[in-house]
């Protein structure tokens, strides 16, 4: 006989020791047929889970809580529990998981797609890569860098994913070009644990891009990283209770939602309430944060609300509290439950145009100014001295460039980002500089995300009138400026009246 490590012993009941417990212990279950019926479809242990906040509290002097931390409560029942009142809820539950799965896959598409596309424009394998994402542990003396462990156990559990993977574009891919699969493809066969893990793996600046995009910001502007990282950890934990049919209803759930840096110390944020215990790791904070990621993504979607609203719905139908859910005191005056409300769009414009530009962020900008010249007199023999001089004239060159509209700058999360194109050999390249002034007072005062859209849009728009490339295809201005002096640049935008092209 195997020796089980275990101390239960609890007897086995059948169905009608089921009831009879039940009863015993004051729970109304009907007929007998109705109890049977009840516990042959939905099991007793299932179900414990719904009515447990039926059973009564332990009395004084007895603590409200056990040293595990759950409610002191007896086996018996309050007067008045009915299992028909159980099997609502438990009815009620299942319909909530289902409307949960169909918002948390809405998010998960697009996290897919952003994860897959961002990572795309570095390297078409960049999960594969550890040192694209900046998984490598420093080397040591006489032996090359190596992977971080936490990156080698990802690969492991990604491939195991990509192995069993069987949809017919997955074979396609496999089939015509061998085993692996570029990111973009790689994020559809993940699940969503590995996807969000992947996340934490990207470079820090990409991580920062993905949450700003989200509006997740840190207390200065940026991404907050870290607070998105643990949203998508809440969203994963919610989405495998919905997988596996597991209760929602009356759950604390075992990730505790942070707040993000520009929240913390904001009583009128959106998402301020998040900083509530009652609220950080109940249903009301998962829903919080689904409302604000979806309207990020699609502003007028409305889905998260029709979620709330058959949960208040149901709660006076079958008579339970919302607090039971986590909704706080007066939580349907919070502006984030106002249908008319909107999230400002711009962030996700600004990222959807890093996506499209490889982009330099200030600091890169500021040390890629090699060519900014420094007035002589600012020289002296001192090498500290004159390298402080050379800084502050790229600090100048770059403020310069922003003075006369010279720049397309692009605003996310307070962070600013330049597209690389604009830059060579140290300096602005004076074609760019001098056709982004033109187009930008043409476009007289206008937003600076709306700018910077439509600039870009001229630079990459290929332009049938614009000297052919070499295999005879339409040709964009940057494709040409990369191909030709600037003299022969602006000679061939001129030429053909190029800038009359731009729309804002």
């Amino acid at each position: 006989m195997q020796n089980l490590d275990s101390s239960y012993a609890k007897p086995f009941l059948s169905i009608p020791a089921q009831i009879r417990r039940l009863r015993t212990r004051g729970m109304d279950c009907g007929s007998d047929e109705f109890a049977t019926a009840v516990l042959e479809r939905y099991g007793y242990y299932r179900l414990s889970g719904y009515w447990h906040p039926y059973r009564q509290f332990q009395p004084a002097p007895a603590p409200a809580l056990n040293d595990e931390g759950r409610e002191n409560r007896l086996d018996t029942f309050r007067p008045g529990a009915k299992l028909a009142q159980v099997v609502s809820i438990y009815d009620f539950d299942q319909q909530l998981r289902t409307r949960l799965s169909a918002l948390l896959s809405q998010l998960e598409i697009s996290l897919r797609f952003f994860i897959g596309h961002r990572l795309g424009a570095i390297d078409l394998f960049a999960h594969r890569k550890p040192e694209v994402l900046g998984a490598l542990r420093p080397a040591e003396a006489d032996k090359a860098p190596e992977p971080t462990t936490t990156y080698t156990d990802w690969l492991d559990e990604y491939e195991r994913h990509e192995s069993r993977a069987r949809d017919e574009f997955v074979l396609h891919f496999r089939g015509k070009y061998g085993p692996h699969l570029p990111i973009w493809v790689a994020t559809e066969v993940m699940s969503f644990g590995v996807l969000s893990n992947l996340y934490t793996l990207m470079p820090q600046l990409d991580q920062e891009i993905l949450a700003a995009r989200f509006q997740v910001n840190t207390a200065d502007g940026k991404g907050d990283r870290g607070a998105f990282s643990n949203w998508l950890n809440a969203v994963r934990v919610v989405r495998n209770i919905c997988a596996h049919y597991g209760r929602v209803w009356n759950r604390v759930f075992d990730v505790i939602i942070d707040t993000p840096g520009d929240t913390r110390n904001d009583d009128q944020h959106l998402l301020h309430q998040l900083g509530t215990s009652t609220v950080s790791n109940r249903l009301y904070g998962v829903l919080s944060i689904l409302r604000y990621l979806i309207l990020s993504i699609a502003p007028d979607d409305r889905s998260v609300l029709d979620v709330v609203e058959f949960i208040t719905s149901q709660a006076q139908q079958i008579g339970f509290r919302l607090h039971r859910l986590g909704f706080p005191e007066r939580w349907e005056n919070e502006k984030l439950w106002d249908p008319s409300f909107r999230l400002d769009s711009r962030p996700m414009k600004a990222a959807s145009l890093l996506d499209q530009a490889k982009s330099l962020t200030t600091a890169q900008v500021r040390a890629s100014l090699t060519g900014a010249e420094v007035l002589p007199e600012k020289l002296s023999n001192d090498e500290r001295k004159n390298e402080l001089a050379h800084k502050a004239a790229r600090y100048q060159l770059l403020r310069t460039y922003l003075r006369y509209g010279c720049l397309i700058e692009i605003d996310l999360g307070k962070t600013k980002h330049y597209p690389q194109f604009q830059f060579r050999d140290g300096k602005m390249i004076d074609a760019v500089g001098d056709t982004n002034q033109q187009l930008t007072r043409r476009a007289n005062g206008a937003e600076k995300t709306a700018l910077a859209q439509a600039l870009i849009t001229w630079w990459q728009t290929p332009n049938p009138d614009l000297p052919v490339s070499s295999n005879g295809q339409a040709t964009s201005p940057e494709q040409l400026l990369e191909r030709v002096t600037e003299g022969k640049f602006r000679e061939a935008v001129d030429r053909v009246n190029a800038t009359d092209t731009f729309i804002l």
